[in-house]
């Protein structure tokens, strides 16, 4: 039920409609599952629009056509901002509002109330962008926020009670929907020698990939004393290969130099075709202090591959430690080396948890499981309608 009471809107005859409030639609987790939204339920059943923020973003061009897209350009302290979310509210008449992470989620309880209540608020949290910190006036605004927000779910059950725990906000009140993958575009591919080859991969080394920004919450400072003392145990020819940008990439390409390790580790940037690179990789390794519900870490599990990462967040309800890949605690450099060891010097092992993962994120994680679920939850959310599918809670 919900927090705030069911809305007067009915729907009948009609496809629901939804607007999706993001901050914009940047290369990120959060924005690709979006567009997978936006583009994979079915436009006879739902009629959806997106409002961002900020800005369009690179992403945008994914959008389906005949998917209206509303840019506000969000200033510094942008006080009227609400006023124009809600003039967009008042006109795409949305049985449903969806926003998510903490920067849409004041200006759109406030717009939503200015447009006079207009449809069911959902708000979803993905995780915090900075390991846990986050400042005690927020915690408590978030709390009050939650009492203006009819419906509240997460991505995975830690986030959920993480974010309760500290915001003080009963569990209960969240609902857990987890993400899905692509298993169509990530999936072993069947000439991995010549795309190996195109990618620059010797055909006698092991490539050992990780796809993150590079922010210190990411960990790829002690994936780098890790990685020293897998190649110094190792006799086998090793190549780590970290895909993404971020603030830490200068300091890690100095310490990369100063360590002599240039030939072995390679930071390639980011890249639109990470499929590629995880179809041709041998594992798939994520340093994160702290993950919500890890996309990379999907797109890894359906490409295939074992993944090694630390016991954070969501990462011990994506991977079973010892079926689909490994787990390691959360700064122990030795263990982390440890575990990317064995897995490099046991193939069969290796490749058998990789075989393992990918039925474990076609089963559960799919793109066609995850749309099923949002689609049971957006009906359920709404007076009027009901819901075919169960959720995960």
């Amino acid at each position: 039920m919900s927090h705030c009471g069911w809305r007067q809107t009915r729907v009948d005859d009609r496809p629901l409609r939804i607007l999706q409030v993001v901050h914009g639609l940047s290369r990120g987790g959060l924005e690709n599952g979006v567009i997978n939204l936006l583009n994979g339920l079915p436009a006879a059943d739902f009629e959806q629009a997106i409002c961002c923020l900020d800005r369009r973003g690179e992403l945008a061009a994914r959008v389906a056509s005949g998917i209206p897209i509303d840019v506000l350009g969000r200033g510094r302290r942008d006080m009227r901002l609400p006023m124009r979310l809600a003039q967009v509210i008042r006109e795409r008449q949305p049985d449903l509002i969806h926003c998510r992470n903490w920067n849409t989620w004041p200006d759109t309880v406030l717009a939503h109330r200015l447009a006079g209540g207009i449809g069911t608020l959902i708000w979803s949290f993905h995780g915090f962008a900075d390991g846990c910190w986050f400042p005690n006036r927020r915690r408590f605004a978030s709390w009050l926020l939650s009492f203006a927000t009819d419906r509240l779910f997460a991505v995975c059950r830690d986030a959920a009670e993480r974010f309760a725990g500290v915001c003080k906000i009963p569990k209960a009140r969240f609902d857990v929907l987890y993400n899905g993958v692509d298993c169509a575009r990530y999936m072993p591919v069947s000439d991995r020698a010549e795309l190996r080859r195109r990618l620059g991969f010797e055909t006698d080394e092991l490539v050992i990939l990780t796809v993150a920004n590079f922010a210190p919450v990411k960990g790829h400072a002690q994936l780098l004393r890790a990685a020293e003392l897998v190649l110094a145990a190792s006799d086998r020819r090793l190549r780590f290969v970290w895909l993404g940008d971020g603030p830490e990439r200068a300091v890690l390409q100095r310490r990369l130099a100063d360590l002599g390790l240039d030939d072995w580790v390679q930071m390639p940037g980011s890249n639109d075709d990470v499929h590629q690179f995880l179809a041709a990789a041998d594992l798939f390794v994520l340093p994160s202090h702290l993950e919500g519900m890890s996309n990379a870490i999907l797109e890894a599990m359906a490409s295939g591959l074992a993944v090694v990462a630390h016991a954070v967040g969501g990462n011990p309800e994506l991977i079973e430690h010892d079926r689909t890949g490994l787990l390691c605690a959360d700064g122990d450099i030795n263990a982390l080396a440890d575990a990317i060891g064995r897995l490099l010097a046991n193939d069969e092992e290796r490749l058998h948890m990789g075989r393992a993962a990918r039925r474990r994120a076609r089963q559960i994680f799919s793109l066609e499981a995850m749309l099923v679920r949002y689609a049971a939850f957006y009906r359920n959310s709404v007076p009027g309608t009901n819901a075919s599918h169960s959720l995960i809670r």
